[in-house]
């Protein structure tokens, strides 16, 4: 019977605090599956070939919001016009910000415990399974994309060099109140961008944005869900482009906590199946919290994706599941 392929990524910050972590969520695997910790791409493509011949019916991913991204981007590559098997996140990063989206909380050896359980009592069945349309930038799939402030954040957040949520928060603190004064981290943070964006064939008539942003779940991170729409329409996503100050967007920061509509006076909000944003400078992204950057005048094209299938894993069913103390071989 075709098992669980797990994919895990080992330079996770759970996996970092503890690199034993990896060989023990193997060890949970047994039987039932395969587990593969991925050192790089060409590593993550060979691993997802193995698991199409192997035909796994649950492919398990263990890592932050990243991970996510570069796997599936590597499995919708490799299967081509094949069904991919559902999907189980694990969570493992150091934001989750996917797996809070999709209420998929507890720790990961709690999930993949009760994954290998249902599968071992062959219940799988039991399982909720939901569908989501992932969001195509370019030829990479994922779930949140972000440009403006968002990447100025994640790059001075990832440059601090101590990544966790609370420097991400703290670093949000220091930027509202930098804002508050004028100051120059908002300055920073908040410097403004360029691009002519079409959506779905329309030209928006504003170019001057601090940040256009788009994604197929409603969590942006730290419970701020600007993506109240991200439900409406099968096959499109919103897109948000915010042409505020600095000064408001911190206003409608607490409605994006609540899941509000922004004013109409400081955002272009859209459903769209299609955008091409263009710009003549260079234009820093992100995708799911990994940085990128577009060259000047080169399009940067987001679509709708194909749709995947994810299993609602809760951990509860099970109780604790700590993991061994130390398998009896390296995997």
């Amino acid at each position: 019977m075709p098992g669980i392929g797990l994919i895990t990524n080992p330079r996770s910050r759970a996996n970092l605090r503890d690199p034993r972590r990896v060989r023990r969520l193997g060890y949970m695997i047994g039987s039932h599956g395969t587990a593969e910790a991925t050192k790089s791409l060409d590593d993550l493509y060979r691993v997802c070939e193995e698991f199409k011949k192997e035909s796994i019916e649950v492919l398990g991913i263990s890592g932050g919001d990243g991970t996510l991204h570069h796997t599936l981007t590597a499995m919708i590559k490799v299967y081509a016009d094949q069904p991919l098997p559902l999907v189980a996140i694990l969570r493992g990063g150091t934001m989750n910000t996917i797996a809070h989206s999709f209420q998929i909380r507890g720790k990961t050896s709690q999930l993949l415990f009760e994954l290998v359980d249902k599968h071992r009592r062959g219940t799988l069945g039991v399982l909720e399974v939901f569908e989501r349309s992932l969001l195509q930038i370019g030829d990479a799939y994922g779930f949140i994309f972000g440009n403006g402030v968002i990447y100025n954040f994640l790059d001075a957040y990832y440059k601090t060099g101590h990544p966790s949520p609370q420097t991400a928060a703290r670093l949000i603190v220091e930027a509202v109140a930098s804002a508050s004064v004028g100051g120059k981290l908002a300055e920073q943070l908040c410097r403004r961008l360029h691009a002519r964006v079409t959506v779905d064939g329309t030209a928006w008539a504003r170019e001057d944005f601090i940040t256009v942003t788009a994604a197929v779940v409603s969590e942006i991170g730290f419970a701020f869900q600007p993506f109240y729409r991200c439900n409406d329409q099968v096959g499109k996503f919103p897109v948000l482009g915010f042409h505020t100050t600095p000064a408001g967007l911190i206003a409608e920061m607490p409605r994006m906590r609540l899941g509000r509509p922004v004013r109409r006076d400081k955002v272009i909000d859209a459903l769209a199946e299609k955008v091409v944003l263009e710009s003549d400078e260079e234009l820093g992204y992100t995708i799911d919290g990994d940085i990128y950057v577009a060259e000047p005048g080169r399009p940067l094209r987001l679509k709708t994706g194909p749709r995947v299938k994810f299993l609602r894993l809760t951990g509860d069913a099970v109780g604790e599941a700590p993991l061994p103390l130390e398998p009896p071989e390296v995997l």
